[in-house]
């Protein structure tokens, strides 16, 4: 996984091939399909967790990405 943009609580990455915007709401860390720019494709998370923060999931990615995307 590589990060391409990053801010305090969303970052853009690439990870297998795809691009992904990871979102902290504050509540909650998900990760949504997107394209190269952070714009989001689709709002059905494909990972995440509650209680985690942008830095954990960014941290250990492979552990929060659900996959089947």
């Amino acid at each position: 996984m590589n990060i391409i943009t990053q801010t305090d609580k969303k970052a853009t990455v690439f990870h297998k091939g795809k691009y992904f915007v990871v979102s902290d709401n504050g509540a909650e860390t998900l990760i949504f399909p997107s394209d190269s720019a952070g714009n989001i494709s689709n709002y059905l998370d494909v990972g995440g967790a509650l209680n985690t923060t942008l830095a954990e999931v960014l941290a250990d990615f492979s552990q929060y990405f659900h996959g089947g995307y």
